[in-house]
């Protein structure tokens, strides 16, 4: 007889998340999530309350690093090139290395709680507001152009990089380092003339 399985809340998170990228969340069950784990469904309700709960986990999971890190590089004391470099990196890396996440969070997001919502739309406002924050920064230190529409410039920066995790691969032609530079040079037309980000 074989050893038990070792089963957390992460395994069966993770096997959630990738059932929900393949059938959508409404198609997926906890059967389908249970077999993806390789334990029963009893044992997937020792751990987790609902499908809906298990969607909740993986968007707490997306937004509260992200959250955190943007947090540390408001709050840093290093330049405007070096904030918006880090920004830059931090979403590259949380889209590629949290891809099917990210996948199911743009999916599905409409199916959470209230409560879920809320908290969802909450964190999306404070990268809104923080990417604002960053632009500014730019703008008053002479970095970023002083003729961009901000409002407009936050929602292409944070669509374009959150659109990372619909089409960025692991065994694809780029590697995240790779995608930051392309996002660095998609972005120099944000910048003024002699500006550059730091490579």
């Amino acid at each position: 007889m074989g050893r038990p399985r070792t089963v957390d809340v992460q395994t069966i998170v993770d096997a959630a998340a990738r059932v929900f990228e393949r059938r959508g969340y409404a198609d997926a069950t906890l059967d389908n999530i249970a077999a993806e784990a390789g334990i029963t469904k009893p044992t997937v309700y020792q751990y987790v309350r609902s499908k809906q709960h298990l969607l909740e986990i993986i968007v707490e999971q997306v937004i509260y690093p992200l959250r955190f890190g943007i947090q540390e590089i408001l709050q840093s004391s290093a330049g405007a090139p070096e904030k918006l470099d880090s920004y830059v990196r931090m979403h590259v890396r949380a889209a590629t290395q949290y891809r099917v996440f990210y996948q199911v969070v743009l999916a599905d997001q409409h199916q959470l709680s209230e409560v879920g919502l809320r908290n969802y739309v909450s964190w999306a406002r404070q990268v809104d507001r923080a990417t604002a924050d960053l632009l500014e920064q730019g703008i008053a230190a002479g970095f970023v152009r002083a003729d961009i529409d901000v409002p407009t410039m936050v929602n292409l920066m944070n669509s374009t990089l959150t659109s990372i995790a619909r089409w960025y691969r692991p065994d694809g032609r780029l590697t995240p380092d790779q995608i930051v530079d392309e996002v660095t040079k998609f972005l120099q037309g944000v910048l003024t003339p002699a500006s550059t980000l730091p490579r």
